[in-house]
C-alpha cells in the first residue's frame, strides 16, 4: 500500500517563505535565485543589486526576478525576469536572507559599476553642466505628502542656475512602475519650464530607443550634481559618483544609518538636510567653484 505525505497540510503549518522557489541555497549563500518580490525600489536597489552582483562575481548566479524595466539594472544576470508589474511594501527578503533597515552582510556585497556601464551610451550634447533635481508628491504613510520639493523652492533652484546648469528635473507620473502610494498634482512643471528647466519625461520622448530607467541611468552617468528627495530615486543616485543632496523629512534612513551605508555605492558625497531652504544653500555654495573648474 503507497502511503502519501499530507505535503498540502504540512506547508500550511508553517511560513510560506520555507517553500519559496526563488530560494535556491549555494554554499554559504541564500540562494542563487534572487527574487525581488516586486519591493520597493530603494530596498532593490539597496540590498538585491549588491547580492546578484556578488554572486555573479563568484560565478554563482542563476536568475534574477523583478519588476517591469529593471533588465538595466541586472545586465550581468544570465537570465533576468521582469515578473512584478507594481510595486509593494516588503519587509523580509528570503532569497538574500535580508530583513528591511537592517545593515547589509557586506561580505556577499558588491556594487556594480553604474557608471562605467552607463556613461557613454548616449551623447546628449548639452552645452552647459548638469543639474538633476529628483522629486515627489504622493502620499506617504497613508498620509500627506512629507518628503518632497516645494514648488517655490524649485523655482527659486531653476531662476538660480539657469545661466550656468542645465536642469532636469525628475517627477515622474508615467513610464514608471507604481506602488500603493497616490500621485498627487504639485502643479510646479509649467513654471519650471519657463525658467528654462527640462522635463526629464519629455527629454525621454526624443531617445525612445532606451527604456525610461535605461534613460534615467544613462543621465546619471553624465552628471555629477543632484538633488533628490527620501525615497527610491536617492537610492538610484547613489549608485554614480557626484555630490548628491538629500531632503529627508521623514524616514527610516537616518535611524537606520543607511544613507551612511548608501556612500558604498559609488556616490561621492552624500549629504542630508530637513529643510529644503538649508539644502539649496548648501548646493549654492558650491556651484561658482564647479564653475571655476
Amino acid at each position: 500500500m503507497k502511503i502519501r505525505f499530507p505535503w498540502k497540510k504540512f506547508v500550511s503549518l508553517f511560513p510560506e517563505k520555507w517553500f519559496n522557489p526563488s530560494v535556491r541555497p549555494v554554499g554559504r549563500y541564500p540562494s542563487c535565485i534572487v527574487d525581488t518580490q516586486g519591493c520597493e525600489f530603494g530596498f532593490e536597489i539597496y540590498y538585491h543589486i549588491p547580492y546578484a552582483y556578488h554572486l555573479h562575481r563568484m560565478g554563482m548566479l542563476r536568475k534574477t526576478i523583478s519588476c517591469q524595466d529593471t533588465s538595466h539594472f541586472y545586465w550581468f544576470s544570465p537570465e533576468h525576469i521582469e515578473k512584478y508589474d507594481r510595486r509593494k511594501v516588503v519587509l523580509e527578503y528570503p532569497s538574500i536572507k535580508q530583513v528591511a533597515f537592517d545593515p547589509p552582510e557586506f561580505d556577499r556585497w558588491d556594487a556594480p559599476d553604474f557608471h562605467a556601464r552607463f556613461r557613454d551610451v548616449v551623447d546628449f550634447g548639452f552645452s552647459k553642466p548638469l543639474l538633476l533635481v529628483f522629486n515627489k508628491y504622493n502620499s506617504e504613510w497613508d498620509g500627506p505628502p512629507i518628503n518632497y520639493l516645494s514648488k517655490e523652492s524649485l523655482n527659486v533652484i531653476a531662476e538660480s542656475v539657469r545661466d550656468h546648469y542645465q536642469m532636469i528635473y525628475f517627477r515622474p507620473t508615467s513610464k514608471i512602475v507604481h506602488d500603493n502610494s497616490e500621485l498627487l498634482d504639485l502643479q510646479e512643471k509649467e513654471s519650471l519650464m519657463e525658467r528654462g528647466v527640462i522635463m526629464a519625461e519629455d527629454l525621454h520622448d526624443e531617445y525612445p530607443q532606451l527604456s525610461f530607467n535605461a534613460f534615467q541611468l544613462c543621465l546619471l552617468a553624465n552628471t555629477s550634481l543632484r538633488i533628490s528627495v527620501q525615497g527610491g530615486a536617492t537610492y538610484m543616485n547613489s549608485l554614480f559618483p557626484g555630490q548628491l543632496f538629500v531632503l529627508h523629512r521623514r524616514g527610516r534612513e537616518m535611524e537606520s544609518n543607511t544613507y551612511e551605508h548608501l556612500r558604498r555605492l559609488g556616490v561621492d558625497e552624500l549629504r542630508v538636510f530637513d529643510d529644503e531652504a538649508i539644502l539649496w544653500d548648501a548646493v549654492r555654495a558650491i556651484m561658482p567653484l564647479r564653475r571655476a573648474g
